[in-house]
């Protein structure tokens, strides 16, 4: 019960980060109106507030699941822990996001910087930190190509609405400028980091861990098979101002948006209730 409690809430702390980090860094590279920009906060104030919850909800399940004594030595084996360092940067992160609100050029660089404290949070969470050095890098740079492509499918959700047809091509073309590097650095540093881990470990091929694993490579060929149409069938219909491929854009993200729901879902059982190692701490 507690194991699948850690990774519904580990879940939900994905959702928050990721999307306030992400619209945090997609805000500063696509643009966009006044609306969109509001929007934009409004989902960073959002996912802030979530990771902070969820932050702190975990560490109350993590205490539960060592055994539920809040003494000393469980507390200590928390936060004066890896453990304690991803939740002291998600949370200080997830606060500085939500005390710099000010629109200027200034707060938003600050915004930027502030976001990527909480993306180093991963640098100490989920079974990467096992491995070494290289594969916490990697985990962070997989995680923050994760939130970019997720904060820009947040915005571009709300500019099919909000923007007009010029605007909206025009933040399409930015992103599709940017999608294929994020998108392919994040592929090439999660196959690197799942070959790391797997190579690592000691566990069979028929172990729950790398049956989630083989789940969520699928689930995301069909999160990329999603954004391929996006990018050659409907992009070139916006770049000739096709109202009906606006219509279409906005269902196709939502589609992404579930799909990536999914892979986080995955993820979460992946990081919480399974492991690739024969000895594992929490």
């Amino acid at each position: 019960m507690l194991d699948a409690l850690a990774a519904i809430m580990e879940a939900f702390l994905f959702a928050g980060l990721l999307s306030c980090t992400g619209a945090v860094f997609a805000e500063a590279t696509l643009g966009g109106s006044t609306d969109t920009t509001r929007f934009a906060a409004r989902v960073i104030r959002r996912g802030a507030l979530l990771t902070i919850v969820a932050s702190l909800a975990g560490a109350v399940i993590l205490v539960l699941r060592l055994g539920g004594q809040f003494d000393q030595v469980t507390l200590s084996a928390v936060f004066l822990s890896i453990h304690g360092a991803a939740f002291a940067l998600q949370v200080g992160g997830a606060l500085l996001l939500l005390a710099t609100v000010a629109e200027d050029h200034f707060a938003r660089s600050l915004r930027v910087a502030n976001g990527s404290i909480v993306i180093l949070s991963f640098a100490y969470h989920g079974h990467a930190w096992n491995v070494g050095t290289g594969a916490a890098i990697l985990a962070v740079g997989h995680i923050a190509a994760a939130a970019w492509w997720i904060g820009s499918l947040w915005l571009l959700h709300r500019a099919c609405s909000g923007e007009g047809p010029q605007e909206l091509a025009a933040m399409v073309r930015r992103f599709g400028a940017l999608a294929g590097r994020a998108v392919g650095g994040l592929l090439a540093a999660g196959l690197i980091l799942a070959l790391l881990i797997v190579s690592s470990a000691v566990t069979p091929f028929t172990s729950p861990y790398l049956r989630l694993l083989a789940l969520k490579i699928g689930v995301v060929a069909c999160t990329l098979g999603a954004a391929a149409y996006n990018k050659y069938r409907l992009s070139p219909r916006l770049a000739r101002c096709d109202a009906a491929a606006a219509v279409s854009l906005r269902t196709m993200i939502r589609i992404e948006l579930i799909l990536i729901g999914a892979v986080l879902v995955t993820t979460a059982f992946l990081t919480t209730v399974t492991t690739p190692f024969r000895d594992f701490e929490f």
